[in-house]
Order: C-alpha cells, then sequence, then structure tokens
C-alpha cells in the first residue's frame, strides 16, 4: 500500500509536533525500520556483480516494496542506481515533487488520462501498443513537449507488451515521430527464478530476435533492458555485441531478499528492513482454555501469553495462525490462535522473564529469532514479495543511516530528522 506523503506541517500545522514526540511514539508500537545505508550497500555490491558497463535501475514499486518511496529512491541513487522505476504515473510525480531528478520509468500500462502529467514531470513512458502510441503522442503534441517511451516488448510473459510481430511497426512509428524520443525497448522474464532455464533462454531468443529486426531497419534506441532481478542473478542481463546500454531492473534483491528461495545472494546483501512492535500485556490463560477467535488454540496446560499490536490489518497474514512466529528476547515464541485485525497472541512459555513494553521482531533477520519474509511467505503460500507490499500504510517507517533514525513516515506524512526542531 503507499505511503502519504502530504508534508507533516501542513497536516499538523507549524505547531505539530516536534521530532522527538513523533519519533518517541512510533518506537511504542508497531513500526518498520528501514535501514538506508544496507540499501545503498546492496545496490553497490549488485552492480559490483555486473559488467562496468551496466547500469542498474531499482525497483520502486508498491511504495518500494513496502519500504517507502523517496527515502529509498535516495538510497538507491545513493548506492549508484542510475535509473528508477515505478508502476504508476503518479508514483513518478511523487519522485519529482521531492526534488528527483533521475531518469524514471513508469513500466506498468500508462494511464491515459495522466500522460500529459507524466511529459510533464520528465517520466518515461512504457508502450506496448498502437493505442498507447497513439496517446502518448497526443499528449506530448498537446503540451508541445517530447515524451521519452521505452517499447515493451511480450517474448512470453503475456502480460504486457507489443508481441514480435507488432513491434518492428511499432518502433517505425517511435522512431519517426517528433513528438516521441524513442529511448528505449525491453521486455520482462515469466521465469528467471525457476531452476530450469529453458524458459528464459526462449524468451532471451525472442528478444534478440526481435532486436536484430529493428537494426537491419536502423531502429536501436540507446537503453535496453531486459534481467529482473533473478535474471540478474543468473548473469542473463542482454547481448554485449548489441548496440544500446544495458540496464538491468531490479527489485527484490535491492531490498535484501532472493527472488526466490533457493537462490544464493551475493555476499553482503541482507534485509534492510525489520517489524518490530512491543508486548501490550502479559497473561496467563489456564489449561483447557482457547485462544483468540474461534478457540482454533487451546491449552493443554496453563500457558504464559503475550498480546502483541498487530494483525492483518497491518499485512500480517491471517493465515500464519497457529504456525508462524514471533522474536522476543531473542527467542521465537509462536503465535498461538487466529491473527486478529490488530492483535496477536504469542506464547511466552520459552521467555518467562519477558514483560510488557519489552520489543517484538515480527519479521526480520532470522538470527534474531524472527520470521523472514519468506519464512512468513512459506507459511501464507505466498511469496516474500507479497509480504512486503502488504505491509499497511498506518505502520510508521523509520529511517536510520549509520544506525541513527534520520526520517520518519507516518499517517501524517514523511518527515526529516532536520525539519522539526528537537523538543
Amino acid at each position: 500500500m503507499g505511503m502519504p506523503l502530504e508534508p507533516a506541517r501542513r497536516v499538523l500545522g507549524d505547531r505539530g509536533p516536534c521530532w522527538d514526540d513523533r519519533l518517541r511514539a512510533a518506537q511504542a508500537a508497531l513500526h518498520a525500520l528501514i535501514d538506508l545505508d544496507q540499501l545503498a550497500t546492496n545496490a553497490r555490491i549488485l552492480l559490483r556483480t555486473l559488467p562496468g558497463d551496466t547500469e542498474l535501475l531499482a525497483i520502486l514499486k508498491a511504495n518500494a516494496y513496502g519500504h517507502g518511496l523517496v527515502p529509498v529512491a535516495r538510497a538507491a541513487l545513493a548506492g549508484g542506481a542510475r535509473w528508477l522505476g515505478v508502476a504508476r504515473i503518479e508514483e513518478g510525480a511523487i519522485l519529482r515533487r521531492a526534488g528527483i531528478a533521475a531518469p524514471v520509468v513508469v513500466l506498468g500500462p500508462p494511464n491515459h488520462d495522466r500522460l500529459r502529467e507524466a511529459i510533464v514531470h520528465g517520466l518515461s513512458l512504457a508502450v506496448g501498443s498502437l493505442a498507447d502510441v497513439v496517446a502518448v503522442r497526443a499528449a506530448a503534441t498537446a503540451l508541445g513537449r517530447r515524451a521519452r517511451v521505452h517499447l515493451e516488448i511480450d517474448t512470453g510473459m503475456h502480460r504486457f507488451g507489443a508481441t514480435p510481430e507488432e513491434a518492428v511497426a511499432l518502433a517505425r512509428l517511435l522512431a519517426g515521430d517528433p513528438a516521441v524520443e524513442f529511448e528505449g525497448i525491453y521486455t520482462h522474464f515469466a521465469t528467471a527464478d525457476a531452476p530450469d532455464c529453458r524458459g528464459l533462454r526462449l524468451q532471451q531468443a525472442r528478444f534478440r530476435a526481435v532486436r536484430e529486426r529493428l537494426l537491419a531497419e536502423g531502429l536501436h534506441p540507446p537503453v535496453v533492458h531486459q534481467a529482473n532481478s533473478a535474471a540478474t542473478l543468473r548473469g542473463a542481463i542482454g547481448d554485449p555485441d548489441l548496440p544500446g546500454r544495458r540496464v538491468v531492473r531490479v527489485g527484490i534483491a535491492f531490498y535484501g531478499l532472493a527472488p526466490d528461495p533457493a537462490m544464493a545472494l551475493p555476499a553482503g546483501i541482507r534485509p534492510a528492513l525489520e517489524l518490530r512492535a512491543r508486548l501490550a500485556r502479559c497473561f496467563t490463560v489456564a489449561a483447557g482454555e482457547g485462544i483468540s477467535y474461534g478457540h482454533t488454540y487451546v491449552t493443554e496446560q496453563p500457558t504464559r501469553c503475550g498480546l502483541v499490536p498487530v494483525g492483518y490489518a497491518d499485512g500480517l497474514p491471517r493465515a500464519l495462525s497457529n504456525r508462524g512466529w514471533f522474536a522476543v528476547r531473542g527467542v521465537p515464541c509462536p503465535i498461538r490462535g487466529r491473527v486478529c485485525m490488530d492483535q496477536t497472541i504469542v506464547s511466552l512459555e520459552d521467555v518467562p522473564e519477558a514483560g510488557p513494553g519489552d520489543p517484538v521482531v515480527v519479521l526480520g533477520d532470522p538470527e534474531s529469532g524472527a520470521m523472514s519474509a519468506w519464512d512468513a511467505a512459506r507459511l501464507s503460500d505466498t511469496i516474500a514479495y507479497e509480504i512486503l507490499t502488504s505491509l499497511a500504510a498506518r505502520i510508521p517507517r523509520i529511517y536510520l543511516r549509520g544506525g541513527a533514525p534520520v526520517a520518519l513516515a507516518d499517517l501524517f506524512g514523511l518527515i526529516e530528522r532536520d525539519e522539526f526542531p528537537a523538543g
């Protein structure tokens, strides 16, 4: 879910809560810690694994995979990313309003009603059909400005993009249109994270064939990209013998998680997000009593329990009921009963010394005793991408640099430490 980015002063007034009060309130309840240094490090490590002429495009879709759009964009650029990728024009507009001038590509099907806004902000637009091309050209002509476009070729994903047969005709239109800057061409792989690489190789071959047909007609946009995180890790980043600046589009790996649990990440890449809460209540449930809705868990003996203020409205899957765990004082504490909308109960039998106010790691590094995003995904029959992007807007995000909080995003907006006087 997206985070609101209305400036905090506009929402609260110039005499709104100071930085210390905002931070203290966020740390007292459920919050996410996002390590900006780790994100920049992840970008640098990824770049070191690539040929020197390859550029990194950091994917910031879905509120930067739940981490927070603007702070993460800045961290990506600090780590050496040259490009930023979003799914919707509104996301690109937010980046521009935050003063981010780096190239931004809107990779999803373009909203034709927002094309003028995209062109005014200098966003690069993906097109995949004649209708897209006609709409972009009309918007650019009306503004008297050129529109930057990237033509997506559907080589087997069968989602968005022109078929190989349509691609040459569309490329001719783009290259010959004075209202358009034909900036890039790309495709998207459907099975790059699969152990069997036949599908990946087939899509690579189809994309190369389209590029060779375009080259034969003198059509070669300057930017070419095909690799997502999995393809980047496999080295399927493009054809060095064909012209064009090679760019890789990295999402989940930039955030420190593998595209698939079976895939290894380069050393030093680690998750940048940790979801924390505090024990709100500690209590003992008598033997033979049910816990939470439906009494799906019944105690066999007196059981010390803890209440944690996090639930499925925060993005914690209900499927983790009686299956997942949180970490309290470094000890895995199993979820007992159903995950509720706003609250979850864990057993404290293995940490009898725990008390109200103690920190709880809901999602984080397994070395802390907590579930990782992939642990939660496996138990919920989904993928880590969904776990991260489902984290609710109401969860405050606290951004760290050098281990210290430097920015905070909550329902009042995004602020930096220096915006408000110390209180």
